[in-house]
């Protein structure tokens, strides 16, 4: 095994050459620096890279595939599969492969290109979570298309959590449980003032912040619609509402299924084509079914 010095000295003296070796130069080049860093004990050495380069790369051979999270114990290597589907018919509408860092939300504007190629329109659109955090749900709203989803959960341990303060979006303002109000910015967060905190008889069931600070919230971009949101949720059939996004869970296991758990090809764009061929299949079988 050559080492790093070997390696880096094999670089600078090809450093100038043409191809073929200048794409596989290329891709060690970036391996090195994402990976590795000057050994702060001297001597001109190298050691492992503390930490996770951004946008890391993983693979010598896909220079598309990347390291993802679904939680924090769960990681995922490879790619994202994104469906949009006809909660009607059950029928695949539009697919989307990412690289496996990129957050749920970014695939969301390539659904729609699909969706919208098709000419088609929907009076409802049922979301994953993940996909809240797009530009294009708020031109769907925009739109008068309905945005149905489950709301983020207001969560603050045992302490009052956002859901005890009174938010009022007209006049822009937050209330606490001891009546201070504040003024809001959307996708801002906002502090109550550290003196009304420190003399509230209920500060202790509403922050652990030492004296001297006051409570923050923090107030989302779409907050106005998370706010609709839990106010469904509040109902049974709010709820029942919600549920109806289930199929799409069954139709991404179902591709799972077919496709297996492992990447067939090298890029997203040829992982995109396995997708959309397997959807494909799917909506054949689902067509056959539904004229057996």
């Amino acid at each position: 095994m050559l080492s790093m010095m070997t390696l880096r000295r094999c670089i600078e003296i090809l450093g100038p050459a043409k191809t073929p070796l200048k794409a596989p130069l290329e891709v060690l080049r970036r391996f090195m620096d994402q990976d590795l860093e000057p050994d702060p004990g001297g001597g001109g050495g190298m050691r492992i890279t503390e930490g996770v380069a951004k946008d890391r790369r993983i693979s010598v051979e896909d220079g598309d595939m990347r390291h993802g999270r679904k939680s924090k114990s769960k990681r995922i290597d490879g790619y994202k599969r994104h469906v949009a589907t006809d909660l009607g018919s059950r029928a695949i509408l539009a697919c989307a492969v990412t690289p496996a860092n990129q957050p749920e939300h970014e695939a969301l504007p390539k659904l729609k290109s699909d969706i919208d190629a098709q000419s088609i329109r929907f009076s409802e659109f049922h979301f994953d979570r993940g996909y809240m955090g797009s530009p294009t749900v708020s031109e769907l709203a925009e739109q008068g298309v309905v945005i149905l989803c489950k709301p983020w959960k207001a969560r603050n341990g045992d302490l009052f959590s956002k859901e005890k303060f009174d938010l009022d979006l007209r006049a822009n303002t937050i209330t606490c449980p001891g009546g201070e109000t504040e003024p809001i910015e959307f996708g801002k967060s906002v502090q109550f003032s550290a003196d009304a905190c420190d003399s509230c008889p209920l500060r202790v069931k509403c922050t652990s912040a030492a004296k001297g600070s006051g409570r923050t919230v923090s107030i989302m971009e779409d907050e106005r619609l998370q706010k609709r949101l839990r106010t469904i949720a509040k109902t049974k059939s709010g709820r029942e509402l919600f549920r109806e996004r289930i199929p799409v869970e069954h139709s991404l296991a179902h591709i799972g299924q077919r496709q297996g758990r492992r990447a067939r090809y090298h890029s997203t764009r040829k992982n995109l084509y396995d997708l959309r061929r397997a959807a494909s299949i799917q909506n054949l079988e689902i067509v056959q079914r539904n004229a057996a």
